[in-house]
């Protein structure tokens, strides 16, 4: 197919690609205008200690372990205890993520919900309920063996993480264009009239002639020049 039927296509169906982007984008914008907005807000606990450098390896190759015990239903329930939730422990947890920062020697914690400010309550809640189960677990041992968990900073503000409202419109758009596209392109194969003289010479092998002007109906609107060919119209052959 050259390159002057690909343009050809654009210029009788291009409507249709800006049409269904537009309706692509508002349906997406509406949709991301429904959903509940969920904030996240983070807090980095560092872990410590005096100890040397091969013990600090070691506490560098710890810091998954000691991540993953901070997200614990033990933890979760004084948490909720503590903020007086009624969540639960699992519900809690659904909430919270931890993952260890290995060249920084940290750990960092997240915190999603519907409310900025609970969100900031609870993560900051479970870095001080760590600190203070992780110091009481730390008890027993040699002070030059112990890890120190303490919170950097305060959590930060929370921010909207759902719906990026911006974005998904943006993204409805231009898969609305691609859409579009594809959409023009397959109706005009699906359309197999002869409109012009062209047609009837590359389809039928023919040389036109003439056209016929269609007469309209008293009354009538008059056809165009669609209906100056009405003569000429006919299946192309497959």
């Amino acid at each position: 197919m050259p390159l002057s039927d690909y343009l050809a296509v654009l210029r009788r169906r291009g409507w249709i690609i800006p049409v269904v982007a537009l309706v692509a984008a508002l349906s997406t914008y509406g949709f991301a205008r429904l959903q509940a907005p969920l904030y996240r807000s983070s807090v980095r606990l560092e872990v410590s200690g005096r100890f040397d450098y091969g013990a600090q390896l070691t506490v560098e190759r710890q810091l998954s372990p000691l991540a993953q015990r901070l997200m614990t239903t033990e933890v979760a329930a004084e948490v909720d205890r503590r903020l007086r939730l009624d969540l639960g422990p699992e519900a809690l947890l659904a909430r919270v993520h931890a993952a260890p920062i290995a060249e920084n020697v940290q750990i960092q914690v997240d915190a999603d919900d519907t409310d900025p400010q609970r969100a900031e309550a609870i993560v900051r809640e479970f870095a001080r309920v760590y600190e203070e189960q992780h110091a009481a677990r730390e008890q027993g041992k040699p002070v030059s063996e112990r890890t120190v968990v303490t919170m950097l900073d305060r959590p930060t503000a929370a921010a909207l993480i759902w719906p990026q409202t911006k974005t998904l419109a943006l993204a409805g758009a231009l898969l609305g264009l691609l859409g579009g596209t594809v959409l023009a392109f397959a109706l005009d194969f699906l359309d197999d009239t002869l409109k012009t003289p062209a047609d009837v010479e590359r389809y039928l092998g023919l040389t036109t002639l003439g056209l016929v002007p269609a007469v309209p109906l008293a009354g009538a609107r008059p056809a165009g020049r669609a209906g100056a060919m009405a003569l000429l119209a006919a299946r192309r052959p497959r």
